[in-house]
């Protein structure tokens, strides 16, 4: 049985909007979609909405939240974590789990008391485990495949993965 999180109230626009992010297209690429009424100039402004409307803070969070209601169900390309288990060393577990509950580099460089070079590091040995390119990429992969639990995006949600396998990375 899938878990079922109460409906979003998002408009057409703002969905396809959230699908653009998750597949990090560019400004140009949005404003030539013919289903969104922006110009370049509202870009910015369309998506800082979108994140008010979500409750999110960064995008890695918006496309964690995204495919948490279903609305992004894949990455854009074939990442490892969707085919193999993985189970993450405890830091960069900690990493993912920041980046899906809406940390920034700078939260997530106080939280490790590292640099922001260390936390770079951090990162690209994450997304080398999951098989990504981009940080917003792992926050999918991440919530499709288990391994971070809903609560991690959003306080409010159940303490289970969206799928009810086992989930995978939790540091003991």
């Amino acid at each position: 049985m899938a878990t079922a999180l109460p409906a979003h109230a998002l408009t057409e626009q703002q969905v396809r909007l959230l699908g653009h992010i998750a597949a990090e297209s560019t400004v140009r690429t949005i404003v030539a979609d013919p289903e969104l009424p922006w110009e370049r100039s509202e870009i910015d402004h369309a998506i800082q909405d979108l994140i008010a409307a979500t409750g999110t803070c960064t995008a890695s969070q918006l496309a964690a939240w995204g495919t948490a209601r279903r609305i992004i169900t894949a990455t854009s390309e074939p990442c490892a974590a969707l085919t193999t288990p993985i189970c993450l060393p405890p830091r960069l577990y900690r990493v993912l789990v920041g980046w899906v509950g809406g940390r920034t580099t700078l939260e997530l460089t106080v939280d490790f008391d590292v640099t922001a070079a260390t936390l770079r590091g951090y990162g690209r040995d994450l997304r080398a485990w999951l098989g990504v390119r981009t940080q917003i990429q792992a926050s999918i992969a991440a919530v499709l495949s288990g391994l971070v639990y809903l609560s991690d995006i959003d306080p409010t949600w159940p303490a289970e993965p969206l799928r009810h396998a086992a989930p995978r990375g939790r540091a003991a």
